[in-house]
């Protein structure tokens, strides 16, 4: 059974989340290389290229999720996350871009 994870309306994204959301840098990292790839990313594969444990990349996908930057699906024990571009650019013209594509 396919499922998608509760995640906030476009209109109620704030822009005062997100940035918090993005102020990790883990989350930053997560979400620089999912924009650069744009395709949705098995959690799992995540998980193994960062350098922390599993409950704290699954609290990290949860912050992601609930700011409103991605949308995770579920499909049995996988799930799949994507970045939620055309909301964000929608909500929040060139915020993404910007944030994810600057130099540290």
């Amino acid at each position: 059974m396919v499922r998608t994870l509760p995640q906030p309306t476009i209109d109620s994204i704030t822009m005062t989340t997100v940035l918090a959301a993005l102020a990790d840098p883990v989350r930053l990292g997560i979400m620089r290389g999912m924009y650069a790839n744009n395709e949705p990313v098995d959690c799992g594969v995540v998980a193994e290229s960062v350098e922390v444990s599993a409950p704290t990349v699954s609290h990290h996908w949860r912050v992601l999720r609930e700011a409103g930057l991605t949308t995770t699906v579920v499909n049995g024990r996988k799930r799949s996350v994507r970045v939620r571009r055309e909301d964000l650019e929608a909500r929040f013209p060139g915020l993404l871009q910007a944030v994810l594509t600057s130099a540290d």
